[in-house]
């Protein structure tokens, strides 16, 4: 049997049916925005992204420039002079560093000559292996007094020897509490040496309990008789993007081996090369790091089996480059007077895959999700590979964010 529609149903079906056709071409408007790339090869690319934000200065954190400062108590090519150090290399230094033990200990009066000298003392402390905080309580008799100037101690540095996280943790708590009870205007630095690098997380104390956060980088000729390689990029990242928002950050120490026992050889140009990758090619990569400690010394003249010379102070060839290279007004003679809650503005590193199609560079949208908030979606042109994943160009975000690559 046929249906017969009746013309009253026809016109109430007829608004139903331009209200589907308004929708489907809405739809069409909205699709016209997300070009397909099918069609379209697409490449991977790794970026370094650098955008900026703002940021809490830490305590003594210049806005820009680096501090300097050496190790040289062993250095018997200029006596353990830090004076003699920046006579020799043309370049006042920040900070004088001293290595605390009991066995030597530290009188008030080597600190006081430091300051006479305009420099910020710089004090290393180790931890033992049975978490004994007699040195601890030593170092603090020896040096307490009035000062004028701040006093960085690096706090229980996280080396090889250095083990149980918990424990480790609970004991840099309780020595932080003692040196802020009997010590005024200490500054603490947190470091952990490059072979600690992946992980460091379990041992840092917290953010409450560090001022700066330091990186020991040694690199000898050989270790364990096989040429050393330091995996610069990766490791040194890895670091960096841990804290670059929320700390100042230093190379605590830094040695780079020019000679060795172990084969009898030098390698000048290989040094010099090392040398302009930290101090010159750095600062560019790494913004926040804002200071760098030098250890010259001759590992030889410190321990009895000692194989690897670390001065720059002996040889005239990098001698002559450091000159050259502190001529680089990024490097601070003094240290800066500190501002509470004080604010700047850096650019924050983020190593990251991008997406390149014709040329031109692409974020995939978790990305855009996480680094750019603020981005208006809606207003962007988007590409959409056979996944479904959506790109948005990078160049386009220039008019919502302030950023290089």
């Amino acid at each position: 049997m046929k249906k017969i529609i009746s013309k009253g149903t026809i016109f109430l079906m007829l608004p139903i049916l331009a209200m589907s056709f308004t929708g489907c071409t809405r739809k069409k408007i909205d699709d016209s925005k997300s070009v397909s790339i099918n069609d379209r090869s697409k490449k991977s690319i790794p970026i370094e992204l650098y955008i900026k934000q703002d940021i809490k200065l830490g305590q003594y954190e210049p806005e820009q420039g680096i501090y300097l400062g050496a190790y040289v108590q062993k250095n018997k090519n200029i006596n353990g002079d830090i004076v003699a150090f920046e006579n020799i290399l043309n370049q006042p230094q920040t900070f004088k560093v001293f290595q605390y033990t009991m066995a030597e200990g530290l009188a008030s009066q080597e600190i006081l000559k430091c300051m006479a000298q305009k420099k910020v003392p710089y004090i290393k402390l180790l931890l033992g292996n049975d978490f004994d905080l007699t040195p601890l309580y030593r170092m603090i008799s020896d040096i307490r007094a009035p000062y004028n100037v701040p006093i960085f101690i690096e706090l229980f540095p996280l080396t090889s020897h250095v083990s149980q996280p918990a424990h480790y943790k609970e004991t840099f708590e309780r020595a932080y509490e003692i040196l802020h009870n009997y010590l005024d205007n200490v500054v603490i630095v947190w470091s952990a040496d490059d072979s600690r690098l992946y992980d460091m997380p379990l041992y840092y104390p917290g953010d409450h309990l560090v001022d700066w956060v330091g990186l020991n980088i040694y690199i000898p000729k050989y270790r364990n008789n096989v040429p050393y390689q330091f995996n610069y990029l990766e490791d040194i990242d890895f670091w960096y993007k841990s804290f670059q928002k929320s700390k100042p950050m230093m190379l605590s120490a830094l040695a780079i081996s020019h000679f060795s026992t172990v084969d009898h050889t030098y390698t000048l140009n290989d040094v010099q090369n090392k040398l302009d990758l930290y101090y010159n090619k750095m600062p560019t990569l790494y913004p926040r790091i804002k200071s760098i400690i030098y250890i010259d010394v001759d590992m030889a003249e410190v321990i009895k089996n000692g194989t690897d010379d670390y001065r720059m102070t002996s040889q005239k060839q990098l001698v002559e480059y450091m000159k050259h290279t502190f001529k680089n007004k990024i490097f601070l003679d003094e240290i800066e007077e500190m501002q509470n809650k004080k604010q700047s503005t850096l650019y924050m590193k983020y190593r990251i895959i991008a997406a390149q199609f014709n040329e031109e560079v692409y974020l995939s949208k978790k990305y855009i999700d996480t680094l750019f908030k603020k981005v208006p979606l809606s207003k962007m042109t988007i590409l959409e590979d056979l996944n479904g994943e959506k790109f948005y160009k990078l160049a386009d975000i220039k008019n919502y964010y302030d950023f290089y690559y």
